[in-house]
């Protein structure tokens, strides 16, 4: 669920939601010039999330959500993207030969 906020235009609202406290859908589609059929819908997906609360026609965000998904986001980064670190978790077709070529360019 924390690749919810993958997505540039919730990373967006979510931002604008913590800065500015609680808004309107009309708000935040006028700060993100979006428009509210956009923001309805990205702000439901962060409400089924768990990111955004709504109340009294206003949506709001908890730094401490947000930043529970952003800590699990980070950690699924670091496992699937970042390779373990060193040369003995390498392979011999992992490492790129470096010849005298390296800095040269070809004309």
């Amino acid at each position: 669920m924390s690749s919810i906020l993958m997505n540039k235009t919730r990373s967006r609202i979510v931002r604008f939601l913590l800065r500015n406290g609680p808004s309107s859908c009309g708000q935040i589609g006028i700060h993100l010039d979006a428009s509210p059929s956009k923001v309805r819908r990205h702000l439901q997906l962060l409400r089924d999330a768990g990111l955004v609360q709504h109340s009294s026609a206003k949506f709001s965000a908890s730094p401490e959500h947000v930043q529970r998904h952003v800590g699990a986001l980070a950690a699924g980064f670091h496992v699937s993207v970042m390779p373990p670190q060193g040369p003995a978790s390498m392979n011999q077709e992992q490492i790129l030969p470096l010849g005298p070529q390296l800095g040269r360019r070809s004309s």
